[in-house]
């Protein structure tokens, strides 16, 4: 393991648009509890971007059998870009509107992270009440505890008495935590990507590279990464209930990037035939007969081959999962598991876990290395 180390720079928000920048900008900080299913040992800052480190306040609740596991995030919003609300809540406008600023600038930073790293990261907003029942913090001893114990209605929130005070922030805190650790970039996309409450948060070492470039965007193309993003984290949220719609969330996430690279491509597209799409030219060739290619599954190759690997093994990969996604879109097909539950084991369902798994951190890499390489990386043959 290496540690992380960031360098500093002065820079104004890539992200700020011509109106923002004729206002002086109205920075209002906040520190939040966000949630991981692996806990955090360590802290790491980004620029003047954003913080995480662990969540220890002593009166913080805790639980070694919670799923769901507190870490503190620090980040700031431009007030100057408080949306605006309906005029039914003009009277809560002072509330709702920083309120919704904060909680838009959190979920992008979260699904972010998430969808850089192999760790979920997100912020508990449920605001449906459910039917619940409190556990005792030994289950085996207090059995007869829980057999006692009635539901109840509950709100799905993390609440202590001072938690109002644990959270204020006027700027960044000093740290005392150490820097997270990190491993190479090659070993991290493989390197056993379950979140687990036996591990620790550990990130690649391309992170901070990958941000850097995040943070460059030019809005627009900041909001297809915001995109790309969600769709990898709704991919990860339903991936244990509804595997074939999470398979493709995260197979659609790539697309979503794919059209994004080649969208000022499309001039070079000439068609023999208009009917039967067959192709006079294009800006892509197969590889190995040089005929024009455009299709959606060829430019998906295409550009897994370029950002992601090339090697005879790999492009192998890439067929079989676009033919899962075909055979689900198109021919009604689900992943095992979805219709029924089914104990047995099988090799089908054991290659259809795998491809899943490896689908979500095809998608995770494309996004990382296109922000590090792209855009508009030339395939190396």
């Amino acid at each position: 393991m290496m540690n992380l180390r960031t360098n500093s720079y002065k820079k104004e928000s890539p992200a700020t648009n011509s109106k923002a920048k004729k206002q002086p900008m109205k920075r209002k900080y906040f520190r939040n509890i966000i949630f991981s299913k692996t806990p955090i040992t360590g802290h790491f800052r980004f620029e003047d971007e954003f913080q995480i480190y662990p969540c220890d306040y002593e009166n913080a609740p805790k639980s070694k059998h919670a799923n769901d596991i507190p870490l503190i995030i620090e980040f700031w919003i431009d007030e100057n870009e408080n949306p605006e609300v309906p005029e039914d809540l003009q009277s809560i406008k002072s509330f709702i509107s920083p309120t919704t600023n904060q909680t838009n600038k959190l979920s992008r930073l979260t699904r972010l992270l998430s969808a850089l790293t192999n760790h979920r990261i997100h912020n508990l907003s449920e605001t449906e009440l459910k039917w619940g029942t409190p556990l005792p913090d030994d289950l085996e001893k207090d059995k007869e505890e829980i057999n006692n114990t009635s539901s109840s209605l509950i709100m799905g929130i993390y609440y202590y008495p001072t938690i109002g005070n644990d959270l204020k922030i006027d700027g960044f805190s000093e740290q005392r935590h150490p820097l997270i650790n990190i491993i190479p970039h090659k070993l991290y996309y493989q390197y056993d990507p379950i979140d687990s409450k036996d591990k620790e948060i550990v990130l690649p070492n391309t992170i901070y590279k990958a941000l850097l470039k995040y943070f460059s965007l030019d809005t627009k193309s900041r909001k297809i990464v915001d995109t790309i993003c969600h769709l990898i984290c709704n991919g990860i949220d339903i991936k244990s209930k509804m595997r074939s719609m999470s398979f493709l969330s995260f197979v659609s996430s790539i697309e979503t990037l794919v059209n994004f690279e080649y969208k000022d491509k499309k001039e070079g597209v000439e068609f023999e035939c208009h009917d039967c799409q067959t192709l006079k030219s294009s800006p892509i060739n197969c590889h190995k007969c040089g005929r024009p290619i455009w299709g959606v599954k060829a430019k998906f190759k295409t550009f897994l081959k370029t950002y992601v690997a090339n090697s005879d093994s790999a492009l192998a990969k890439f067929n079989k999962i676009y033919n899962l996604r075909s055979n689900i879109v198109h021919n009604g097909m689900l992943l095992l598991g979805d219709e029924q539950i089914d104990w047995a084991k099988s090799d089908k369902a054991d290659s259809q876990y795998m491809t899943h798994l490896e689908t979500m951190q095809l998608a995770r890499l494309a996004l990382v290395n296109w922000l590090i390489m792209g855009p508009d990386k030339k395939i190396v043959e």
